[in-house]
């Protein structure tokens, strides 16, 4: 979308679902690959849920059964809601096991003591950021280049130097404010084509970024957590402004 608000659980309308399976267990491309193949549509009174293979199917808001049902994203226990049977029966059939799908709810009712935020079905922070020339400067490295998509930010930062997010520590976005908070760490979903559903071959592009993007702690960074300190709108082609 060309523009859009921003509120402390980050986008509206982004992470708010979430597949599990009957037993509650989140479901992720980490497992289930594939799953990248489902587009999610959001509407005014709903959403709209496709996938090559399948009929779209139009879901609305107030059709939800809203049932509570409890899950959890990694450490957190979360009251998520359910949704509609139909819906359920969709993307079950999409990934070719039984599972539902669950709403976040008007207002998220987790929160997370380490970043003193609500949060949404994201792993753990509101928003991630990565600069353009960074995915750039991981490019020049491959002989198969990367897309954007498969690191799943949020914010693309444009005209900066290769991991100039790295220094930032706080950005404005007109009055949108944002802290950076930690850089990303990154596991096999960035080896997940989205166009395709399946695992790229050699582990790239995370066996490359292994060789130089380590952390103190063993771990392979690339972007930059966010967390939303004041809300506003963010639109494409907008300046950032660093702050500090």
């Amino acid at each position: 979308m060309a523009r859009t608000q921003v509120g402390e659980e980050g986008v509206v309308g982004d992470r708010r679902y979430m597949v599990v399976k009957p037993d509650g267990t989140f479901v992720t491309a980490r497992t289930h690959p594939h799953l990248q193949r489902v587009r999610v549509t959001l509407q005014p009174a709903g959403l709209v849920l496709s996938h090559p293979e399948l009929s779209s199917l139009s879901v609305a808001h107030d059709a939800f059964e809203q049932a509570r049902f409890t899950t959890q994203v990694w450490s957190d226990a979360v009251n998520a809601l359910t949704t509609t049977d139909r819906a359920d029966e969709w993307v079950s059939q999409a990934l070719g096991e039984p599972v539902r799908l669950l709403w976040l709810g008007e207002r998220s009712p987790r929160y997370r003591q380490a970043i003193g935020k609500r949060v949404s079905f994201a792993d753990g922070y509101p928003m991630m950021m990565i600069g353009e020339s960074s995915l750039d400067e991981l490019n020049s490295r491959l002989s198969t280049p990367q897309q954007m998509s498969q690191f799943r930010p949020n914010l693309v930062v444009t005209g900066t130097l290769p991991y100039a997010e790295d220094n930032w520590h706080r950005i404005r976005i007109g009055q949108l404010e944002l802290a950076v908070d930690k850089p990303c760490s990154r596991c096999v979903m960035v080896t997940v084509d989205p166009a395709t559903g399946r695992f790229l071959p050699d582990r790239e592009p995370l066996r490359t970024l292994a060789s130089y993007r380590r952390g103190v702690d063993g771990k392979i960074l690339f972007g930059q957590n966010l967390v939303v300190l004041t809300p506003g709108e963010v639109a494409v082609g907008d300046t950032v402004e660093v702050l500090a």
